[in-house]
């Protein structure tokens, strides 16, 4: 019997980090970034073959709807959570579960994927999916590790232990985001998979594990009025929490399947460029590893590694690797001084 998705697209955030391309008005999850379609289609076309489009629910910022909507015309409004402001994953999380709980939707399976996500084989993502049906069916929170292929210490880990299903794994440990060398054992040992933010749970199961770990977080989901546009009050006082800290860590339940198909997120502009973003034309003269985005023109990269350099309208942004952590720093100190370019 084929199991019943339900998939759960996390658009919320501003990319900060992927400034001045991803701004308030237009996040990078809204842009066109890797070919013809936006990464919010791109990740919404992933559930074909696995879900109809009225299994497909959409959590974002209020103050995006109407993006949405045009991007994903076919959505339906009962699916369309519209968020008064961002409030951490485990809040977003929890008011999709409870969200299908209410429509009795609680044995439903839910996937949970953000929206920012490079998958190069779709048919892959699907048969993933499907092996993490049966665990999340039988009670377990799925996580999809990613096997790394070099040392990257911008994501956290997940330790590999004892499997009693072919391809399923317990989760021994979480490991936050390590330093060079530890990312560097951490891929020689073979044990470690990235933690790639992606889950396969059962509505309620979540709910009650949400319950369990975070009460404080389980009341005021209680306490939300149903509907898809909660009160501002409401939503802003929902405790702030990612789903990792909060539930995943503590929980007693949790197993990993690892995926089947290449994977990078677009988290900034260096991991950008494994995935192929730029634009306009390029001429590098003892140069390498760059980015550039920069429509319509030439540029010439003579002597120069490891940099983006990204040219909008109103912004020419030209930063080192080893800065890119800190575009955020740039982002908060503009929001005072030039509002409007971020």
């Amino acid at each position: 019997m084929k199991p019943s998705f339900f998939g759960v697209i996390m658009a919320g955030g501003r990319g900060t980090r992927f400034w001045p391309v991803s701004t308030r008005n237009l996040p990078k999850q809204f842009r066109c970034l890797t070919g013809d379609r936006t990464m919010l289609q791109e990740t919404a076309s992933r559930f074909e073959g696995l879900c109809g489009h009225e299994e497909i629910m959409v959590v974002t910022g209020s103050e995006h709807r109407d993006i949405v909507i045009e991007q994903l015309p076919w959505i339906r409004n009962e699916n369309l959570l519209l968020e008064p402001s961002g409030r951490n994953t485990a809040a977003c999380i929890g008011w999709a579960a409870k969200t299908l709980v209410e429509r009795g939707c609680g044995s439903n399976l839910m996937v949970v994927v953000p929206s920012d996500h490079v998958i190069d084989n779709p048919e892959e993502f699907r048969n993933t999916l499907l092996q993490a049906a049966q665990p999340a069916i039988d009670g377990k929170l799925v996580t999809i590790g990613i096997t790394p292929d070099r040392p990257a210490t911008g994501y956290g880990y997940l330790e590999k232990g004892n499997s009693s299903t072919e391809g399923v794994y317990e989760v021994s440990s979480f490991r936050e985001k390590p330093d060079l060398e530890t990312a560097s054992e951490y891929l020689s040992g073979g044990r470690y998979l990235w933690n790639a933010g992606m889950f396969i749970w059962r509505a309620d199961v979540i709910m009650q594990e949400i319950a369990r770990y975070l009460p404080e977080l389980s009341e005021q989901l209680l306490q939300l009025d149903p509907g898809t546009c909660p009160y501002p009050e409401q939503y802003d006082a929902l405790q702030s929490i990612s789903i990792d800290y909060g539930v995943m860590e503590n929980a007693d339940n949790v197993v990993m399947v690892p995926a089947r198909f290449g994977w990078n997120d677009i988290g900034d502009w260096p991991s950008a460029r494994r995935c192929g973003v730029g634009q306009g034309e390029i001429l590098e003269i003892n140069s390498g590893n760059n980015i550039v985005w920069n429509r319509g023109k030439l540029t010439v990269l003579l002597g120069v590694s490891n940099i983006s350099i990204v040219e909008t309208d109103s912004v020419t942004l030209i930063m080192s690797d080893e800065y890119s952590q800190k575009l955020k720093e740039v982002v908060t100190e503009l929001e005072d001084k030039k509002p409007d370019l971020v």
